[in-house]
C-alpha cells in the first residue's frame, strides 16, 4: 500500500519590512567585511547581500545614510572630488587587470557615474589620462553632433519609435547612450537637440506659392539644371520618414511591424527627370519597393 503523500510545505521567505534596522545594517556591514572595503556599491550588495540595495535605501532614506548608520565610510557621490574619481578609475583598472578602461567596463564596477567623472575632470578621456590609463579602442574621441544625430536617426528608423537608453546596442547603434549624455547633459536634452535640428530642415514656408517647373525626362540629365542637391540630408530624411510614420508608402511595411526592414527616401519624380530634393517630392519606401520603382515616375510603376 502506497504511503500517503504528505502535503507540500510552502514556506515564505521572511518579509523584509519586518526585519529590524540592526539586521539590515548588519548585513550591509557583513558584505563590506567580505569585500574588505569600507564602502559597498549597490551592484556589489545586490550580488552578495541577503536583501537588495533598494530595500536598505528605502528604509534609511538613501544609500549614503545606510552606510553612515552601519559605521562605514560616508560618501555622497555629488561631493566626490576629481581625485576621488581618478583614484576609483585606478582601483577598477587594477581590479580588472587592465591598463585601459571603457565606459561600459567601468560603469558596472565603478563607484561613480561616467557623467560625474566627466564633470569633475573635464571629460572621461581626461580622467583616464590623469589616472595614467590608456584610452580604450572603443572610445569615440571626436564624435560630432552630426555623427551622434545620424546614429540616433538610424536607430529611430530601425525601431520605428523613439529610442530609449536601453536601445543603444550593436548592431543597431554604433554608440552607447553615454556620448549623448556627456555631450548634451542628459538623454532628454539630446533628444530635444535632435528634434530641434531636424525641425531646422523643414521646408521654407515662404515658397508655398512658388511653382516649380518639372523638366520632362526627354532631356538628358546633363541638360537638367537642379536647384537642390541629389543627396538627401539626414535631417530631411528623418522629417520625411516621420511624416510617413516610418512606413513604406507603397506596401505599408515598417521596422516596427517587420523587424529588419530597411527604409530609404525616394524621389517621387525621379532626379533624372528633373525631380528636386524637396519635402513634397520625397517619400519613404522599403528597399524592395525602392528597387522595383528605380528611376521610374510613380504613375508608371
Amino acid at each position: 500500500m502506497d504511503k500517503e503523500r504528505e502535503p507540500a510545505k510552502f514556506q515564505l521567505a521572511p518579509y523584509n519590512r519586518d526585519l529590524s534596522d540592526d539586521v539590515l545594517l548588519g548585513d550591509l556591514l557583513a558584505v563590506a567585511q567580505k569585500l574588505g572595503k569600507d564602502y559597498v556599491t549597490k551592484v556589489e550588495y545586490d550580488k552578495l547581500g541577503r536583501l537588495c540595495a533598494s530595500t536598505l535605501q528605502n528604509r534609511f532614506g538613501s544609500w549614503c545614510k545606510a552606510h553612515e548608520l552601519a559605521g562605514l565610510r560616508k560618501i555622497r557621490h555629488f561631493d566626490a572630488t576629481a581625485e576621488d574619481c581618478i583614484n576609483d578609475l585606478k582601483l577598477i583598472a587594477v581590479k580588472l587587470g587592465k591598463t585601459t578602461l571603457s565606459s561600459s567596463e567601468y560603469r558596472p564596477n565603478g563607484r561613480y557615474s561616467i557623467e560625474l567623472i566627466a564633470r569633475r575632470c573635464g571629460s572621461f578621456k581626461a580622467a583616464l589620462e590623469q589616472a595614467g590609463l590608456t584610452l580604450s579602442p572603443k572610445f569615440h574621441e571626436t564624435l560630432t553632433d552630426e555623427e551622434l544625430f545620424e546614429n540616433l536617426e538610424h536607430l529611430w528608423e530601425a525601431l520605428g519609435r523613439q529610442p530609449t537608453k536601453n536601445d543603444y546596442l550593436k548592431p543597431l547603434s554604433r554608440y552607447s547612450c553615454a556620448p549623448y549624455i556627456r555631450r548634451f547633459g542628459s538623454y532628454r536634452k539630446a533628444l530635444e537637440a535632435f528634434a530641434a535640428s531636424s525641425e531646422s530642415e523643414s521646408p521654407s514656408q515662404g515658397n508655398e506659392g512658388l511653382k516649380v517647373t518639372v523638366v520632362c525626362s526627354i532631356y538628358a540629365p546633363s541638360q537638367i539644371r537642379h536647384k537642390t542637391s541629389r543627396n538627401v540630408s539626414w535631417r530631411l530624411r528623418f522629417l520625411v520618414m516621420r511624416r510617413d510614420n516610418f512606413m513604406c508608402r507603397l506596401c505599408g511595411v515598417s521596422p516596427a511591424l517587420k523587424p529588419g526592414t530597411l527604409l530609404v527616401v525616394d524621389h517621387i519624380e525621379p532626379w533624372d527627370s528633373g525631380g528636386e530634393t524637396e519635402m513634397e517630392n520625397l517619400q519613404t519606401l522599403c528597399e524592395p519597393c525602392n528597387g522595383g520603382k528605380s528611376n521610374l515616375p510613380l504613375m508608371e510603376c
